[in-house]
Formats: structure tokens, sequence, C-alpha cells
């Protein structure tokens, strides 16, 4: 019993105060939010937010459709510019100038970033809305997935850290109290001390 740190405050003994006690039911229940609360917690998050990215890929897949451009001019001068599906991920990219057709059939442009080896009259790969106007990429499944595990982690030491903190808090505070709790019996015994009959 007296190898274990800290468990004298369990048992009856004249040196227990009533602060040991709250002090170490304090740390148990730390103990197990940080192992079985932070955890949970996080888990929950995640299959929240993972639910939530679901709902939006499929939400984006019926709203945006990929549909094939054609570049009519391009410029080697960087300009801000909607990403194309063709340069997804590529650092060798131009700024072109590329048209389509709506569902409708009406011929629009935009300004977008395409590979370096597209030129002139080549064809390019798009997203678009229902309406027929350029739009970014849908999420995929990998991003949706890196987002959810990153929400339940950041929920789960949030979780773990304002456990501890709460109990560094508490901790605190109980000293305080001690200490105070001290200097009163110190006060008291000095009045005492070196009298008849006070034990000194």
């Amino acid at each position: 019993m007296r190898s274990v740190p800290g468990l004298w405050r369990w048992r009856r003994n004249p040196l227990r105060r009533r602060s040991d006690v709250i002090e170490a039911w304090a740390s148990l229940f730390t103990v197990g939010l940080v192992a079985v609360g932070a955890p949970l917690a996080g888990l929950a998050a995640g299959h929240s937010v993972g639910s939530d990215l679901q709902r939006t890929i499929q939400r984006q897949r019926a709203e945006r459709h990929r549909t094939t451009a054609q570049v009519v001019a391009v410029d080697r001068h960087p300009l801000p510019a909607v990403d194309s599906d063709a340069a997804h991920g590529q650092d060798g990219t131009r700024v072109a100038l590329v048209r389509w057709r709506t569902p409708d059939g009406v011929s629009r442009t935009s300004v977008l970033r395409i590979e370096a080896r597209h030129g002139v009259g080549d064809p390019v790969a798009v997203w678009t809305d229902r309406r027929g106007r350029l739009t970014e990429r849908p999420m995929d499944e990998s991003t949706a997935t890196t987002n959810a595990v990153a929400a339940g982690f950041g929920v789960a030491g949030a979780a773990a850290a304002l456990a501890c903190g709460a109990r560094q808090l508490l901790g605190w505070r109980i000293m305080r109290r001690r200490q105070a709790d001290w200097a009163r019996e110190w006060a008291r015994v000095s009045e005492d001390w070196g009298r008849t009959g006070a034990g000194g």
C-alpha cells in the first residue's frame, strides 16, 4: 500500500483531511475523463463531422458536373483564377481563357489555371454547377476522412486538456486552502507556545 503514491488518501488515518479525499476523487475522475471520456468525445465528434461531410460530398456530386472546355487563349502571366480539374495538383501551370457550353447550350468563357502543356484548342476538364457556371471540384473521400479524423483528435485533445486544467485549478485551490488552515493552526499554536501545561 505504501508503494503506491497517493493511495494513503483512500485509507482512514489521523492525518487524512477532507481535502485529501476530494483531491483523490478529482484525480480519479480526471484519469477517467482522459482515458475514456476524451476518446469517446473524439469518436462522437469525428463521426458527426464525417457524416456531415459525406452529405456534403453527395450534395456536391449531385450539383456539380464535370464537363470539357476548350482553350481559347493562353497567358504565362499569373492571374487570380479558379483552378481547373486539369491543373489540380500540378506545378507547371499557366493562365488561360477557356470556353464551354452550359446544359442549355449557352457558350461561356472564363479565366483559369491549366497545365502548361495545354495550348490553344486543347480540351481541358472543368467543373460546373447546374446553371453551367464554373465551380470547384466536389470534395473527395480522402479529404472528408482527413477532416473528420482531425476534428475527432481536436475534440479529444481539447476534452483531455480541459479535464487536466480543471484538475490543476482544483489542486491549486485545495493547496491555498491548506496553506490558510496551516497558517491558522500555527497562529493558534504560537499563542500557547512555551506556556505551562501547553505541552511545548
